[in-house]
């Protein structure tokens, strides 16, 4: 969780390096199947390299906040308040956007991103806490 943690903490200081040098060169990413123009599945830091200017390319201004982080065993899933303005319409977006992170031997090998909160607890095998109902 630290890993997970150090790194967001070192995206949003601009620091996309610390990513890749903490990233397995097999890893796999798999978008979310709503995400616009992206592939089910990016291999390898080519791949990684490929995602990342895919979708940091639809934004003006861009920032994620880990709001939440879960030891799910072998995973580690990230609640990240997401924040930007759409290029090709100028809408302002903050949404939370859940995603699971595999580790091994101190380095990402998975990074999966859901649609939501219920299909990424069911993806790690965890039991979702119950939410109080709205007022």
């Amino acid at each position: 969780m630290q890993t997970m943690r150090r790194l967001f903490d070192a995206y949003s200081e601009g620091d996309v390096g610390a990513w890749f040098q903490a990233t397995d060169p097999d890893i796999r990413v798999h978008p979310r199947p709503a995400e616009p123009d992206a592939a089910d599945e990016y291999r390898g830091l080519d791949g990684l390299m490929d995602y990342l200017v895919n979708w940091l390319g639809q934004w003006d201004s861009y920032e994620a906040e880990p709001v939440e982080i879960l030891d799910a065993g072998e995973r580690v899933l990230v609640v990240a308040r997401e924040c930007g303005r759409v290029k090709s319409t100028g809408i302002e977006v903050v949404e939370d956007f859940w995603h699971s992170f595999e580790l091994r031997d101190g380095k990402v090998v998975e990074w999966n991103m859901y649609d939501s909160r219920a299909d990424a607890f069911d993806a790690v095998g965890l039991s979702q806490p119950r939410q109080p109902p709205d007022a």
